[in-house]
């Protein structure tokens, strides 16, 4: 399950509140920043991909050198 990219929670509300009608230029502005980072993002991981670096986040630490116990997180 790939974790879901910063500002998509942010970017649905103000589309919604933009596309209800009469939106404010505060509601607006949200909106064409959002849409300019996410875009932004997308360009910066392409260029990454297309150099040879790979930006794949992990939710997981990994352990360092060693054998650990199966278990050895509860003790």
């Amino acid at each position: 399950m790939s974790p879901e990219p910063p500002g998509t929670a942010e970017l649905a509300l103000a589309a919604v509140r933009v596309t209800r009608g009469m939106p404010t230029a505060e509601e607006v502005a949200v909106l064409a920043v959002l849409l300019t980072a996410r875009l932004r993002m997308a360009q910066d991981a392409e260029t990454a991909e297309a150099e040879g670096e790979v930006l794949v986040p992990t939710v997981w630490r990994h352990p360092g050198a060693g054998f650990r116990m199966p278990g050895a997180w509860a003790s």
